[in-house]
């Protein structure tokens, strides 16, 4: 065959192209009607309570009690467990992760994808009903570490549940123990249990920009920012080796 006539092989996918292919693959799954309108629900319930704590003696304490305690301490990690736990769970599901593990890609990039699509969709669906809810009760302080406090525990419960669901079976339900039992329960109660609970770091940021003493969210400056990027990180690591081992069938 002349060289005029020879057909150039297609160049293989570079790694950043894959990378993007699997993040737009796993968000499309994840971005569903239920899901959306559900999270929405339960973040836009902020919003009338915003205007509850308006007319409250102390508009911004009140405000920061529902962001920390309805926001960050409920809405947000569960709508990340939901999510998170479903990112690789829904490839399983529709029986495509064995074609994705197929792939010659890296495969660090399912599971950093997975916790960034999970970020994606949670961050704005829950950040922004709790922004207004800040702005309609009049406190505008807050805006800034609510936005940064958001930002940070979401990537964190990403990175955590998504490790989860690829090292334990049952992960929502575990993941549910973990938000309802341990930081709701025994974090409020006992200040070891709350070091190792995501929402406290976060809560801790906003209780600090109302100058609030709260005993459950008493994180220093410096923990509030380093300890969620350490639970986002060792999260992608962990999801990272467990699924560099894991039996796709």
């Amino acid at each position: 065959m002349s060289a005029a006539g020879a057909v150039a092989p297609r160049a293989a996918p570079t790694s950043w192209a894959s990378f993007v292919a699997l993040y737009r693959l796993v968000l499309r799954m994840q971005v569903t009607v239920f899901r959306v309108v559900g999270i929405c629900t339960l973040g836009v319930i902020a919003v009338p309570l915003g205007l509850l704590a308006r007319a409250n003696d102390e508009p911004v304490r009140a405000a920061t009690e529902i962001v920390i305690g309805y926001g960050l301490g409920l809405v947000l990690p569960l709508a990340a467990l939901w999510l998170a736990t479903a990112c690789i769970g829904d490839l399983v599901d529709d029986r495509l992760l064995v074609y994705v593990w197929l792939k010659p890609v890296a495969r660090w990039q399912l599971p950093i994808a997975a916790i960034l699509a999970a970020v994606t969709v949670v961050l704005p669906l829950v950040a922004v009903p709790l922004v207004v809810a800040v702005v309609v009760a009049g406190a505008g302080e807050l805006l800034g570490s609510l936005v940064a406090a958001a930002l940070l525990s979401v990537l964190a419960y990403a990175g955590s549940f998504v490790a989860v669901s690829l090292w334990l079976r049952r992960a929502l339900w575990w993941g549910l123990l973990y938000v309802l039992v341990w930081e709701n329960g025994l974090a409020r109660a006992v200040d070891g249990a709350a070091r190792l609970s995501i929402a406290s770091y976060a809560q801790s940021l906003v209780a600090r920009a109302a100058d609030l003493d709260i005993s459950y969210a008493d994180r220093s400056a410096a923990a509030s920012i380093v300890v969620p990027v350490a639970f986002a990180t060792l999260g992608a690591v962990l999801a990272t080796v467990r699924y560099r081992r894991a039996e796709i069938d």
